[in-house]
């Protein structure tokens, strides 16, 4: 199939920026491909170190320190290799990994002899360094979420059935794993926002389209590699619902995104005096804005992993069902 849509379709109001440390994190991300994602396979390594996850955190946080940064990349590479290599798993092996993840991120449990969650202790020492013990609870919570979604997604991937547009867009919101980018954006400004400020409703919409706006844009990019394979992307689900031409379908896409986009837009032009954390919510808030322009940038010029033979899913999905 022919790509049917614009690269330059998805255009933000807000510019991209990169981070200094992004050619270091690359760098370190290669060593910790070869050295902690040893039991992957070799050409899915090949394919990680090629992704650009040093880049992707570069352009989504430009503004996080060299240990902030480092944190964000841990955490990227352990959640892609979460993402990529779980899709077809059972719920009950998604139960697994959520109780061990979660065990070790919250101090409960040390890790075991299992690589897939050795640089977890790493990565929770990270985290409550950057943080407090209240932000810390946060991550975990959005992580938790994460893995709703990852367990909602289960039936309809496998069954190659079509979820309702509503259920779509419910489990799409969790599974797309930004919610803790959002945490990240909000600790990287060396403040940690109290809850009843975080639970406000401009912030938790805001939170949300942030969610949104991700969720199409990566649809966007990756529907041509998905049709056929996948039924959990926007252009999919409009091609399938309205009955839509794939052009067609890209076309709303970009009409749903540009609506949440002017949303976005319309709530941070409008934000409430937030008193004496009003300069806090404010560079939260830009994060979000530079997390979400950095994405596409990050996406159009710095990762092979939207172009075809660039995602890992062919060979992981090929291991699970000769070790299934």
């Amino acid at each position: 199939m022919t790509r049917e849509f614009n690269a330059a379709g998805l255009q933000y109001p807000f510019e991209p920026a990169t981070n200094r440390h992004a050619l270091y994190m690359e760098e370190k991300i290669s060593g910790w491909v070869n050295r902690y994602y040893a039991f992957l396979p070799e050409k899915v390594k090949k394919k990680y170190t090629q992704t650009g996850m040093g880049h992707a955190g570069g352009c989504m946080f430009p503004r996080a320190n060299k240990a902030q940064l480092t944190a964000i990349c841990r955490f990227y590479i352990w959640a892609f290799t979460i993402d990529d290599t779980f899709e077809f798993a059972t719920v009950e092996e998604i139960e697994v990994i959520r109780g061990k993840a979660m065990a070790i991120l919250r101090g409960s449990m040390m890790v075991q002899r299992d690589e897939l969650y050795e640089q977890l202790p790493v990565l929770r020492q990270e985290l409550v360094s950057m943080g407090s013990d209240l932000w810390l609870e946060r991550f975990c919570h959005s992580l938790n979420v994460y893995f709703d979604g990852l367990k909602a997604e289960i039936p309809y991937r496998k069954s190659l059935q079509f979820p309702s547009f509503g259920e779509f867009v419910n489990i799409r919101e969790k599974a797309v794993n930004v919610y803790p980018l959002v945490d990240f954006a909000e600790v990287i400004t060396g403040f940690v926002l109290p809850e009843e400020i975080r639970q406000h409703p401009s912030i938790r919409r805001l939170s949300q389209l942030t969610c949104h706006i991700l969720s199409w844009a990566n649809d966007y990019f990756s529907a041509h590699l998905e049709k056929g394979s996948d039924v959990l992307n926007l252009v999919l689900m409009l091609e399938h619902h309205r009955q839509y031409s794939m052009g067609e379908a890209y076309a709303e896409a970009i009409r749903i995104h540009d609506r949440d986009v002017a949303e976005f837009a319309a709530l941070r032009a409008s934000l409430p005096d937030f008193g004496v954390y009003a300069e806090a919510v404010i560079e939260f808030v830009e994060n979000l804005e530079l997390m979400i322009s950095g994405y596409m940038h990050w996406t159009l010029q710095l990762t092979e992993r939207y172009k075809k033979g660039g995602h890992p899913s062919r060979e992981l999905k090929h291991a699970q069902a000769v070790s299934a």
